[in-house]
């Protein structure tokens, strides 16, 4: 999410335990704490929120509810994983942010499946909990693409908030059990798109989409940490992807569909390519980037709890911060976070559903294929952009 477009646009003391799917993503011995305790019950590894005035703290309750009791919504309408030889895709994207109801990610991602709608939401007035519920959707069906035949394709489109996309993603992927995890995001208005190459261990500081969170950093650093306990090495996590593969068939859709016209403007004049993007970028820590290093952690570290959304200050008797855990082993599941033009509107968003459907599409044939087109983690080295000067 770029905010200079957004400017553009619109001028845990307490312990609960998270259930993914089935199974209780907590340690035995924290899933005992029952989500009530007494404010003292801190831990560190955790990226801390500011929830010291009332609205924050209120906005906080909002989203840590919402986050305990969300339940997969994936599976809904197709077979259960595991029962069909058909490729299983979580494709996501994001909704609202503050004033700005459309997001163009979250208008593709819907797109993907038949039926399923955008969360158009309004901003509450000053001074009221923005909800996360109607701002998320989830949709899923059975599709075709070319090369690739019948898939699977669950669609996500997620709320705007630290911490909150993440969790909800990783209940799906441990629920859906799906092949290929793409994540998606906007940033300038026109670009390229960028592939992410990796995700980095760190928030800047700045509020989310309900304007009231913001992470709080250790007393000076410039940036939060997501998962303050992961180690100097795991500062920088590569993401995972058939690079070469994504890239050409991304490439080649935008080149086919460069003439489609909205506004006066072609396609391509929005969509100028596809890049790798470089990591870790200062610019790459907003909430993008937290959805990111979150779902790439987890998936790389099955079995590993990971806190999250933790309150500061904690209030005794309340839940005060959200534990996460991935049993699943999705360590070799190709997943990436693609950025996107942020102007795409009306017939682009199509042109644009379409290059989302190719880059779906290579990485199931490079899977299917294996060999010199297998998923590798991203590397640096292969970076071509380095942006900064914007927060994504």
């Amino acid at each position: 999410m770029g905010m200079s477009a957004v400017r553009r646009a619109v001028s845990f003391a307490v312990f609960a335990c998270l259930t993914v799917g089935a199974t209780t993503a907590c340690d035995s011995e924290l899933a005992e704490t029952d989500g009530v305790g007494g404010a003292s019950d801190t831990v560190e590894d955790a990226i801390r929120i500011q929830t010291s005035s009332p609205q924050a703290r209120a906005q906080y309750d909002a989203n840590v509810s919402f986050a305990l009791e969300y339940r997969s919504r994936c599976g809904a309408g197709l077979a259960p994983a595991g029962t069909t030889r058909r490729p299983r895709v979580l494709v996501t994207g994001f909704g609202r942010f503050l004033s700005n109801p459309t997001n163009a990610t979250g208008m593709m991602v819907a797109g993907l499946v038949p039926g399923m709608r955008y969360p158009m939401t309004t901003r509450p007035a000053s001074g009221q909990v923005d909800l996360p519920a109607p701002q998320t959707a989830v949709g899923s069906a059975t599709v075709e693409l070319e090369g690739v035949g019948a898939v699977d394709v669950c669609a996500m489109v997620l709320p705007v908030y630290w911490d909150m996309a993440a969790i909800l993603a990783i209940k799906e992927v441990q629920s859906f059990g799906p092949d290929f995890v793409l994540m998606n995001g906007i940033a300038g208005q026109r670009q390229e798109l960028w592939l992410e190459l990796g995700s980095v261990n760190r928030a800047m500081t700045l509020p989310d989409g309900s304007d009231e969170l913001v992470p709080a950093p250790v007393t000076g650093q410039r940036f939060a940490s997501i998962v303050p306990s992961a180690t100097a090495s795991e500062l920088a996590l590569g993401l995972r992807l058939s690079y070469a593969a994504v890239q050409r068939a991304a490439r080649e859709t935008i080149a086919r569909e460069g003439a489609v016209m909205q506004g006066g403007e072609r396609f391509d004049a929005v969509a100028r390519g596809v890049l790798r993007g470089g990591f870790p970028r200062d610019s790459n820590t907003y909430l993008c980037n937290n959805t990111t290093y979150v779902v790439n952690y987890a998936m790389s570290r099955p079995n590993v709890t990971l806190t999250l959304l933790q309150a500061s200050p904690a209030l005794a008797g309340r839940v005060n911060r959200v534990g996460v855990r991935l049993t699943r082993d999705a360590r070799s599941v190709p997943r990436v976070f693609v950025h996107w033009p942020s102007a795409l509107v009306g017939a682009h968003l199509d042109a644009g559903r379409s290059v989302m459907r190719s880059i779906i599409a290579a990485q199931l044939k490079a899977l299917r294929d294996g060999g010199a087109s297998a998923p590798i983690v991203g590397d640096n080295r292969d970076a071509e952009i380095m942006a900064s000067g914007d927060w994504f």
